[in-house]
C-alpha cells in the first residue's frame, strides 16, 4: 500500500464523495495538486468523466490508497543541444534547390478582398424609387 508521502501530481486513485442523493461512492479522480498547510497534506482532484466544477481539495482519509495508479513516465520532449529546459528551433525554410536551379521565384501570396453590389438606400426600401 503506497504512503501519504508518495502521491504526487498525476496519480490516479478512487476518492470518496458524496452523490447528489447524498450516498457515498469512490469515483476514480486524477491528483492535479499537492499542498502542505500546517503539516496537513491536502489534494486537489479531478473527478475522471465528472465536470471539472466538481473538482475539490481533499485530505487523505478520503484517498483509496490501496488503488493508487502512478503516473507512467512519458518520453521527454526533444531538447535544442542536449540542454534541459530548451526546445529545438523551429526548422528554416529553405527555398527548393529545383526553384533556385531554374531561376524562377516562388509564388506570393497574394490578399484577396471581396466586394458586394448592395442596393442603394431607396432601392432597398419597398416600394422606394431610385433618382
Amino acid at each position: 500500500m503506497a504512503e501519504v508521502g508518495e502521491i504526487i501530481e498525476g496519480c490516479r486513485l478512487p476518492v470518496l464523495r458524496r452523490n447528489q442523493d447524498n450516498e457515498d461512492e469512490w469515483p476514480l479522480a486524477e491528483i492535479l495538486s499537492v499542498k502542505d498547510i500546517s503539516g496537513r497534506k491536502l489534494f486537489y482532484v479531478h473527478y475522471i468523466d465528472f465536470n471539472k466544477r466538481l473538482d475539490e481539495w481533499v485530505t487523505h482519509e478520503r484517498l483509496d490508497l490501496k488503488k493508487i495508479q502512478f503516473p507512467k513516465k512519458e518520453a521527454k520532449t526533444p531538447t535544442k543541444n542536449g540542454l534541459p529546459g530548451s526546445r529545438p528551433g523551429s526548422p528554416e525554410r529553405e527555398v527548393p534547390a529545383s526553384a533556385q536551379a531554374s531561376g524562377k521565384t516562388l509564388p506570393i501570396p497574394v490578399q484577396i478582398t471581396l466586394r458586394f453590389n448592395l442596393p442603394k438606400e431607396r432601392e432597398a426600401i419597398p416600394g422606394g424609387e431610385p433618382d
